[in-house]
């Protein structure tokens, strides 16, 4: 059957073009045809709206974005850890600078954008309400803009988790398919927000959900996330009697299953605690009988989990049980039914070591949860998540303990409490970043007290909540320099430090981290190396020139080259750099 919207554009684009070559002489015409052209020949399958500008795209046009940071609320009392951040200000500008210093290296993204129900999404400081006929339009708009960074910002084995509500959750599917790629969508998982409830005409709205996507698939670490505590205490309930895995718990485990299929090396006696001989059901059997003697299995034959060669490791291992049985299953040495099952020992240690792949649905983290969270730390917010489901998110992931952790909505700083909780279960050295605006005061009410609580113990009554889970903080604002400026380069430069904090996660001291701007310092920080004897890292600028003595005399310490990266795209906008 024809595509009729493809022959209808053909059709048009045929008549632009009659248009096109009667006005061939005027280029405003040729160029407004152009665009309706470019606008008929774009995709046709997927998410159709309004592209909206946003106040913070008009002021990137004037100002560049820079980082200042805010001193005072610096917190450092994980000596030799690396630094978290907060970054205050529109997560647009944030996400900007971002991908200069983090493209490609984020492992996990989190975010919970505002759902769009008409009371909490805030576009150009004005809430979007349900009367706007643009309300979806310019939330997705406003998503695009954002996500295509974050894309950008991931490792390419990395995972984003985006919470939505049932309103955008058809939008922000097509649009994540869109940027991420459909093949890279892992799940839709349901979560129960609450239980209960009477709100609505028709169905109580009692979950939301969490749209998961890789930014390759392929190279993605599979999920697997703790095994089922019912289901542990319902089957893993022998305990082992003896040997080297005397007191650990398992479950016995069918080792014939009707449900395989015939393989050849997988038909074979197995010798019974009584001296006589099982084998599946089947018609073919051994010429010898012996102890893992095998046959080639014919069409229909049972036959074992395990291969003959890893039959005889289990068993060396004590990996077996066997099972008196009236239903008389497996078949003897001489055809009969015998009184004997075989079963494998499933080990509790190992299976949790495994892990077990998810459903997509989470019951276990009630929206209560957070409730009682933040009251406990003395902080007044809504709508935030909890720290279990975080926690539970990011465990899936599997991956490393030195990770990356974004959040762009922070909100109230979940993502921060998750990953601290995270660092003091197992050791790990795992680092997150928060973006998060001010609207309301929620950054210096929520967000930054919050965080600090959980790193300190303290609440900001002064109350003690806890002994604290140690970790390193710098706080920075969104600034700006304008375009125009007679000094432009020297102005962005003093911001330098900002970014070279955030991309390696240490703080430039002058001590242990340093960072050299002139053959001039370095020259001077030479003549007085001896009064460094803790540095670790310095940070020199591509303009200066090392002597190869130099080199020997900073041999012990890392030496990092200052990108160009930073601001050089900025620089030649308005000739100050090539």
């Amino acid at each position: 059957m024809p595509n009729l919207s493809q022959l209808k554009r053909q059709r048009m684009l045929t008549f632009l073009n009659k248009i096109k070559e009667e006005h061939k002489s005027d280029d405003e015409m040729l160029i407004a045809l152009g665009e309706i052209e470019n606008e008929l020949v774009s995709k046709r399958y997927g998410l159709v709206w309004e592209d909206h500008e946003e106040n913070v795209d008009v002021q990137m046009g004037t100002n560049i974005p820079v980082f200042a940071e805010v001193k005072e609320r610096e917190i450092s009392v994980a000596p030799d850890e690396g630094y978290n951040f907060i970054l205050e200000g529109d997560n647009l500008h944030s996400l900007y600078l971002l991908e200069k210093t983090h493209k490609g290296k984020i492992d996990v993204i989190y975010i919970d954008p505002p759902y769009n129900t008409g009371k909490s999404f805030i576009y150009d400081d004005k809430i979007v309400g349900d009367d706007d006929s643009f309300k979806h339009s310019k939330w997705i708009s406003f998503m695009n803009h954002r996500l295509f960074i974050a894309r950008n910002l991931l490792k390419a084995e990395g995972i984003i988790f985006i919470s939505i509500g049932e309103l955008e959750l058809a939008n922000l599917k097509l649009l994540c398919d869109d940027i991420f790629g459909a093949t890279n969508c892992l799940g839709i998982i349901a979560r129960q927000m609450k239980t209960g409830g009477n709100k609505g005409r028709f169905f109580s709205p009692n979950i939301d959900y969490v749209l998961v996507y890789a930014k390759d698939q392929a190279v993605a670490h599979d999920f697997k996330g703790d095994l089922d505590e019912k289901l542990v205490k319902k089957l893993y309930n022998k305990i082992e009697s003896s040997g080297v895995k005397k007191g650990k718990r398992y479950r016995p485990f069918g080792l014939y299953q009707s449900s395989l299929d015939s393989r050849p090396n997988q038909r074979y006696f197995i010798k019974c605690p009584d001296g006589s001989f099982v084998i599946p059901p089947g018609s073919s059997f051994p010429m010898v009988i012996s102890d893992g003697e095998k046959v080639l299995p014919l069409q229909g034959d049972g036959c074992w989990r395990w291969s003959q060669e890893r039959y005889f490791k289990e068993r060396e291992k004590n990996s077996l049980v066997f099972i008196k049985s009236k239903e008389g299953v497996l078949l003897d040495e001489r055809g009969n039914k015998s009184v004997w099952n075989v079963y494998s020992k499933i080990w509790l240690d190992e299976r949790a070591e495994e892990g077990q792949t998810p459903t997509n649905f989470i019951g276990s983290f009630e929206n209560r949860h957070s409730a009682k969270e933040l009251k406990e730390l003395g902080v007044k917010f809504d709508f935030a998540k909890p720290v279990g489901l975080i926690k539970y998110l990011f465990k899936l992931t599997r991956v490393p303990s030195n990770a990356i952790f974004l959040d762009f909505f922070a909100g109230s700083g979940t993502t921060a409490q998750a990953v601290f909780e995270l660092n003091n279960e197992d050791g790990g050295s795992r680092r997150v970043i928060l973006c998060t605006n001010n609207e309301s005061n929620i950054c210096d009410e929520v967000t930054y007290p919050r965080t600090k609580t959980v790193i300190t113990g303290i609440r900001a009554d002064g109350s003690k909540y806890s002994d604290g889970l140690p970790a390193n903080l710098k706080y920075y604002r969104t600034d700006f320099v304008p375009r125009d400026d007679e000094e432009l380069s020297e102005r962005l430069n003093e911001h330098i430090v900002e970014m070279i904090q955030l991309e390696h996660g240490v703080d430039i001291d002058g001590k242990e981290y340093i960072m050299v701007l002139s053959d001039t310092e370095l020259d001077e920080l030479e003549q007085h190396w001896g009064d460094y004897p803790n540095a670790k890292a310095l940070y020199i600028s591509q303009n200066v020139m090392m002597t190869t003595a130099q080199a020997r005399r900073f041999a012990g310490v890392e030496i990092h080259i200052i990108p160009d990266y930073y601001f050089k795209f900025e620089l030649k906008e308005v000739g100050e750099a090539w």
